[in-house]
């Protein structure tokens, strides 16, 4: 049978086996879908974790560190491009890293029908999430700035938001403010002077979550729910080559989740 998981910390609050369970029942394929809770990674863990699984999901906060535990892994070009994997391949002993975070992203951009109509778009946070965004927002020739506490040569800082204000028209939200123990935190961005924005994407997801709280009904607000199906959909294809289509099943599955939240 099929074992599958996803690697992270804490992983209080994950969707990700329901989704992979419903994948398995679209598909018929047998297999298991868990969460495999590890603080801090090296060879030794991820060793064991590779004799144990066929292929695993990465989140927060290794999608950056997986890429140093293994110097015989075989990387796409995606997470070359990106620096980050979010999916490995377990396949005859040797770990294949991908990254379906941006086409996922990609995927919901879709699903959403949205248009960028000639804005910009500010990504806060600048981890492996924010990575792949920005890299998929790149190859839709689609103009972002990211905006991190910690500068770096492709980050600009919170005191550079104000001289944007009228040119973002979408705003994501990939760090944690938003979620337990950050909901009560409040990024240093006065949300009314970007006169422009219309749609705010909360990569967080869960009824407790309160970064979608800042702003009124007249914009447009997504949790991450979306973007986590298509890309759990991207990650199973790759195990499996199952060939599921996100829009074959994409609605389901978020009609389930949204009635678990």
């Amino acid at each position: 049978m099929n074992k599958f998981g996803v690697l992270g910390w804490p992983l209080t609050n994950t969707f990700s086996p329901q989704i992979h369970e419903l994948l398995f029942d679209h598909t018929g394929i047998k297999g298991s879908y868990s969460s495999i809770r590890e603080e801090n990674i090296n060879q030794e863990t991820i060793l064991k974790i590779n004799q144990d699984f066929h292929g695993y999901n990465i989140t927060i906060p290794h999608k950056e560190k997986i890429l140093a535990v293994d110097d015989t892994a075989i990387l796409s070009k995606s997470v070359l491009e990106i620096g980050a994997c979010n999916t490995v391949l377990i396949k005859n002993s040797r770990m294949y890293l991908f990254n379906t975070d941006f086409s996922g992203f990609r995927d919901f951009l879709d699903m959403i029908d949205h248009n960028f109509n000639n804005k910009e778009v500010l990504i806060l946070g600048s981890g492996g999430s924010s990575k792949a965004i920005a890299y998929s927002l790149k190859l839709l020739n689609v103009k972002y700035h990211i905006v991190s506490r910690s500068l770096r040569d492709n980050t600009i800082s919170y005191n550079d938001v104000p001289n944007l204000s009228s040119k973002i028209g979408m705003v994501i939200n990939t760090t944690p403010v938003g979620m337990s123990p950050y909901e009560n935190v409040e990024l240093p961005i006065k949300w009314h002077e970007l006169v422009n924005l219309k749609t705010v994407i909360n990569l967080g997801y869960g009824s407790e979550n309160t970064f979608l709280n800042n702003f009124d009904d007249s914009i447009l607000k997504y949790d991450g729910l979306g973007m986590l199906i298509c890309q759990a959909i991207e990650s199973f294809n790759i195990w499996t080559s199952a060939a599921v289509s996100i829009s074959s099943i994409y609605g389901e599955v978020l009609n389930k989740l949204e009635g678990e939240k």
